[in-house]
């Protein structure tokens, strides 16, 4: 092959390749419109769309609302807007007179109206709660309701409220007159009320030094420190004062008359305790110790039941081996468990909430000490009282023992 014919073949290729190229730019931009007009005509319709949205509350609601030809072209009746004010005083709002009082008005302010003098959004939101949920009501509802009802609206935001009641709306407009302070009734006289006596200061508690040793299982899981583990239950017995044979041997065992009534509401009986798996067992007969629920007021400032002997220091006489927000149990020694001496359970009252921090910061070989003019905590309805000597349950109703 010649150079001539080389020569006319490669300028062949290259005009078919600038056609190809210049139909490929073609193609390119083409498509390149196309995706653009695609993108651009939701875009309009969208701007188009968040315009009138924004512009609709400014024009009142008038787009959507159909209106008789006669008022669509005269200018917006303004409405004042009157609601009751409730001022305090000392009569019970149930006692109130169901008389009118007179009622504040409230001009706009600059929140409520643009510049252009029309309502805002935010006016015209709180003109519809009015409109459609407050005043048809004013007539049918007292003043603590109507207000109350006020205030519930008032918390529903106004541009939420107004779409979706907005095709009842008939009338908006907002408030033109100026604020009137309410008229305040007259005061009324409280009458007489029992006066409450003040919060006695807080009762302080002291540790003592135990003789034995301590409990080393902990308290609330002791089946002979913490009563609830043993689960009193209701039994059925006298609930009255009984002579056992036998009894009033010791003439300084712990009075119980000298605290509270024999006024007793239930008897109970208690589980017996495996020590085995440390869990509760059967529970005992009647025979092995009857408990007493006693009647007390609440409120009542609850002592340890006194005896002659103390255990330390001359005005201790108890020991506390456990205490939880309801419950106590004490022992009128310093052994540090139930196995020696008489033990005391209390369980219903509201201990006081010092012993109760004393008792759990308490640690080694010392332990609160009670004495007998120093209250451990407050009754409530019932108290239940079970008395125990060297670990073993005594019936509580005995007369001669307790309540002589």
């Amino acid at each position: 092959m010649t150079d001539e014919s080389e020569a006319a073949a490669s300028g062949s290729v290259d005009k078919l390749s600038g056609g190809q190229l210049r139909f490929m730019r073609g193609v390119a931009i083409s498509f390149a419109v196309t995706l653009c007009l695609v993108w651009l005509i939701p875009l309009a319709a969208a701007m188009v769309t968040l315009n009138i949205y924004q512009g609709w509350p400014s024009l009142g609601f008038e787009a959507p609302l159909s209106q008789p030809d006669s008022i669509q072209d005269a200018p917006p009746q303004l409405m004042p807007v009157q609601f009751q004010v409730l001022t305090p005083t000392e009569t019970p709002i149930l006692a109130l007179s169901s008389a009118p009082v007179p009622l504040p008005t409230i001009s706009p302010s600059k929140e409520d109206v643009d510049t252009m003098g029309l309502p805002t959004g935010k006016a015209i939101g709180t003109r519809l709660q009015d409109s459609i949920m407050i005043l048809p009501l004013r007539k049918a509802l007292p003043g603590a309701a109507l207000l109350t009802l006020r205030q519930a609206v008032a918390g529903i935001p106004p541009q939420e409220l107004a779409r979706s009641l907005s095709r009842q709306l008939v009338n908006l407009s907002v408030p033109v007159a100026t604020v009137t302070p309410p008229v305040r009734p007259a005061q009324v006289s409280a009458a007489p009320q029992e006066l409450i006596p003040p919060v006695s200061p807080a009762n302080s508690y002291q540790l003592i030094p135990l003789e034995g040793p301590r409990e080393s299982r902990p308290a609330a899981d002791h089946g002979d420190l913490n009563l609830k583990l043993r689960d009193p239950q209701p039994i059925a017995a006298d609930l009255t004062l009984v002579d056992i044979n036998g009894s009033g041997l010791d003439p300084d065992a712990p009075n119980l008359a000298a605290i509270f009534n024999p006024d007793f509401v239930r008897a109970y009986a208690v589980h017996d305790w495996d020590w085995g798996c440390n869990c509760r067992g059967k529970l005992l007969q009647a025979e092995h110790g009857v408990l007493v629920g006693i009647r007390t007021t609440p409120g009542a400032p609850v002592f340890i039941p006194p005896r002659k002997q103390n255990v330390y220091a001359d005005k201790y006489y108890a020991t506390l081996l456990y205490a939880s927000e309801d419950s106590l149990t004490f022992a009128y020694t310093r052994a540090g468990s139930v196995a020696r001496g008489y033990t005391i359970h209390y369980l219903g009252l509201h201990t006081d909430p010092n012993l109760v921090a004393l008792f759990r910061r308490s640690q080694g070989g010392e332990l609160p000490g009670l004495t007998l003019d120093t209250p451990v905590g407050t009754a409530a309805a019932e108290l239940i009282v079970a008395v125990r000597d060297n670990g073993t349950f005594l019936d509580a109703r005995s007369r001669r023992d307790w309540w002589e």
